[in-house]
């Protein structure tokens, strides 16, 4: 509570060097009859000071706009927001409309700041003596506005330790200060423990497991990117082996006039370098535009999810310096073993130009050659991420593919929330029922109804209810006899409009649908009846909530309608269930309007965007319009559904990459070695040999050494599965068809790769060869 911050920031054992509170809000912030829902963070007056940064104009609110209750509107933009305005010199000064309601601008954050989040941000951070206005994002009550209540425990306090203190000793103190907390509560309450967490970075939680997502994405790219660029390194450090073998004669003599082995040494890693740099910089530049291509389809995902998010992808200091060092690692990893090589050599023979391989080495050593080596390397880690590919593609084809249930085409949804304008529910109701009228008389409309929660939406309600003849078991082994249904409050109407069929039963009347003290009746899908009535019908059946509602109201609903299964998202193979209840019994003030068109193509549905927003505004002009779009093109911005194809392109992306390199690598070694071995071969064709014979003898070595690599690439694809098993959308972290497709894929285009040098074998002339020797 309120209270207890003011305790414990005066009185925390020497723990904190400063204490801040934080609360999260839903606000819609516009002008000029437009609207954005954003998130608010609202802060105690020391929050901004504590995170050791200053207004990049303006000020920040003081003690006395931070009082409970102390009403006075004054807000702080963020950086971001006022770019977004136009970035005007008079910003500060202007008067914003946030839920309704004028609050002055008093300052802008510096570039950049978003508290403790590294990804999500406010638009603007309200004093917390606006708490009674703005409410909390996080489900509210009216009891819980006032920030005097003592049991009003919505506050989240992000503290600065003192510098000697480190988290596990400042976790040591907690104890104290949690029976302080508990004294300062009457006997009947519940017992708490205070508990100090790092801030999670990526969402709004004081827990650490909740950054393990895209802390698991995080490492799964990096390693990705590990394994291009260890199969770069190899693939150059064959390179310079080739190089180094053409070069021996020009290194020998420097060794035979005196250069010392370590000045050789230098020479070549100083030339690696300059690859490793150059390449760095190419690297560099494309993975700029590479972000650029992600930030411009995260745009279009943040769109339809309506909340403001910090994603600053510009190389900054950090970046430059890992690349350099990356840089410096790659140059290690493909120059060293080259470079020592090198200046290993045999002075006599090199000065001799004995080009080739020596005469002595026998077919072991030459199948597992250095640079043979190197490249089965390269083949297995390539076939590692074609099969990791080749799973999130067969996830985002079966993503793509799934049947929803409803008709998306033809549909134009419009999202409203009037919990943004503070507005009495009895007067939304009556105003969403006006929507509905006026919306119907329009020109090619055939059904026009509201739904409080959008099937494939970023948002989830669910109820879990059982049958009235059913009862809860103590025993823990007892089978569940309920069931967690989906729970959407419709109006006449919604289930025409978005594409579900009422297979059995009736629709809601629109009586039930205006009077929230009415008649208690709800509608099923197909599953929840299976699961709840499996062996009679449902209609006429009673259903009621497992934990009934706070507000006293019945907990007896009666089935009248049973309407077809239909997915909400795509992270479940079987849907889930559903109930629907008259939208009066249900509102909860966010609600989706959906106008079911004549046509079904998405340019017509497109261009009746500005009607409809046109006769929306005659009704209310302040409407709280939160987005407007063809269903089609929500359900493609679907963050499970962007997650799924993100994934196959990235994957998809590195696997194309490994596959070429790979492929130049097989090719560039197998054009080195039959080079190395042009008088060996001659030698055979003057003896007989047919061209077949010595077209068979490098086919041969490389499909071997092609099927030993293909082989550890299937083991280490194995394992790559189980550990993206995890992100994995309904494929088998083993999924036969994908390891058999990009093992075929792989090894044909190794094949391919081996064809060409030794078609090329074929055509040595055996006199050329000899006289050249």
């Amino acid at each position: 509570s309120y209270n207890e911050f003011r305790d414990m920031r005066e009185n925390n054992g020497e723990v904190f060097a400063d204490l801040a509170a934080l609360e999260f809000a839903v606000a819609g912030i516009g002008r000029d009859h437009e609207m954005r829902r954003s998130f608010a963070f609202l802060t105690s007056e020391n929050y901004f000071s504590l995170m050791g940064v200053h207004p990049f104009r303006g000020r920040f609110y003081n003690a006395e706009e931070c009082r409970p209750n102390a009403n006075i509107p004054v807000v702080v933009a963020s950086y971001g927001f006022w770019k977004r305005q136009g970035g005007r010199a008079d910003f500060v000064g202007c008067t914003l409309q946030i839920n309704g309601q004028p609050y002055t601008v008093i300052g802008i954050s510096p570039e950049g700041f978003c508290g403790a989040s590294a990804l999500i941000a406010p638009d603007v951070w309200v004093p917390l003596g606006m708490r009674a206005q703005l409410g909390s994002a996080f489900g509210d009550s009216e009891s819980m506005h006032d920030l005097a209540n003592p049991k009003n425990y919505t506050l989240n306090l992000v503290g600065r330790l003192r510098s000697a203190l480190t988290i596990e000793s400042a976790k040591s103190r907690m104890p104290v200060i949690s029976q302080r907390f508990n004294a300062m509560q009457s006997e009947t309450e519940f017992q708490r423990e205070v508990q100090i967490q790092k801030p999670s970075r990526f969402s709004l939680s004081t827990s650490p497991e909740d950054d393990g997502p895209i802390t698991l994405i995080g490492t799964l790219l990096m390693a990705m990117a590990g394994a291009v660029l260890l199969i770069a390194c190899l693939n150059l450090a064959n390179m310079l082996l080739a190089r180094g073998t053409a070069r021996a004669k020009e290194i020998a003599l420097r060794l035979a006039l005196g250069a010392s082995r370590w000045r050789i040494v230098r020479q070549l890693l100083a030339e690696g370098l300059l690859l490793a740099i150059c390449g760095g910089v190419v690297g560099l530049i494309l993975s700029i535009w590479c972000n650029n291509l992600l930030l411009h389809s995260l745009a279009a995902l943040l769109n339809n999810v309506n909340f403001s998010f910090i994603v600053d992808l510009t190389p900054n200091f950090a970046v430059l310096a890992v690349t350099f060092v990356f840089c410096l690692i790659a140059t290690a990893l493909f120059s060293l073993g080259p470079a020592l090589k090198a200046t290993k050599s045999d002075l006599v023979n090199d000065l001799k130009q004995q080009v080739g391989e020596p005469a002595r080495i026998g077919r072991f050593s030459r199948f597992f050659a250095p640079r043979h080596i190197s490249v089965m390397a390269q083949i297995a880690l390539s076939l590692m991420l074609l099969f990791a590919a080749g799973l999130f593609f067969r996830g985002a084809m079966k993503a793509a593919g799934l049947n929803p249930g409803f008709v998306a085409a033809g549909d134009l949804v419009t999202e409203m929330d009037f919990t943004l304008l503070k507005k009495e529910p009895a007067d939304a109701r009556r105003e969403i029922f006006s929507i509905i009228q006026r919306a119907g008389e329009l020109p090619g409309v055939k059904a026009v109804g509201v739904g409080t929660m959008l099937p494939y939406g970023n948002f989830t309600n669910t109820r879990r209810i059982m049958s009235t003849r059913s009862t809860l078991s103590n025993d823990p082994k007892a089978p569940d006899p309920g069931a967690s249904a989906l729970y959407t409050a419709t109006t006449p109407g919604y289930f025409e409009s978005i594409g579900v069929k009422i297979l059995r039963g009736r629709d809601f009347t629109q009586s039930e649908c205006e009077n929230r003290d009415g008649r208690q009746v709800g509608i099923i899908d197909e599953e929840m009846a299976k699961k709840l009535f499996p062996n009679e019908d449902a209609i006429g059946q009673h259903v009621r909530y497992t934990i009934p509602p706070r507000d006293g109201s019945p907990n007896d609903i009666e089935i009248v309608g049973i309407v077809n299964t239909h997915r909400h998202d795509v992270n479940n193979e079987t849907p889930l269930v559903r109930l629907f209840v008259p939208f009066a019994q249900g509102y909860t003030g966010n609600v989706f309007l959906h106008l079911r068109l004549a046509t079904q193509g998405r340019q017509s549905v497109a261009g009746m965007i500005g009607t409809v927003r046109s006769t929306l505004r005659e009704i209310d002009p302040d409407l709280p319009i939160i987005q407007m779009s063809p269903y089609v093109d929500l359900l493609d911005r679907c963050v499970g559904l962007w997650i799924v194809k993100l994934g196959a392109t990235l994957f998809g992306a590195f696997g194309l990459i490994a596959l070429l390199l790979a492929v130049v690598g097989v090719y560039g070694v197998k054009a080195y070695a039959v080079a190395c071995r042009t008088r060996e071969i001659g030698i055979r064709m003057a003896l007989g040999a047919h061209r077949k014979d010595v077209f068979a003898l490098i086919m041969r070595q490389g499909a071997l050494q092609t099927a030993l690599a293909v082989f550890v690439g299937m083991l280490l694809s194995l394992a790559a599965g189980r550990v993206l098993a995890q992100i994995l959308y309904q494929v088998s972290p083993s999924d036969p068809f994908a390891l058999i497709t990009s093992s075929v894929i792989l090894t044909m285009a190794a094949l391919f790769a081996c064809f060409l040098p030794a078609r090329r074998a074929t055509h040595v002339n055996p006199i050329t060869a000899l006289r050249t020797e």
